[in-house]
């Protein structure tokens, strides 16, 4: 399940969010997103 890349502007908003979780909570939003990604997601969803 590979999805097309967000925009720019939605990235940034991601990034934006996700620096404000806390560590446990940013484990549950890239895992989220990980499995977005479909096999092999866990390696390209890398957010530091």
């Amino acid at each position: 399940m590979l999805r097309e890349k967000y925009s720019e502007e939605t990235e940034k908003q991601m990034k934006s969010f996700f620096d404000s979780l806390n560590e446990i909570d940013r484990r549950r939003y890239a895992a989220i997103e990980a499995m977005k990604l479909g096999h092999g997601g866990h390696s390209k969803a890398m957010w530091r």
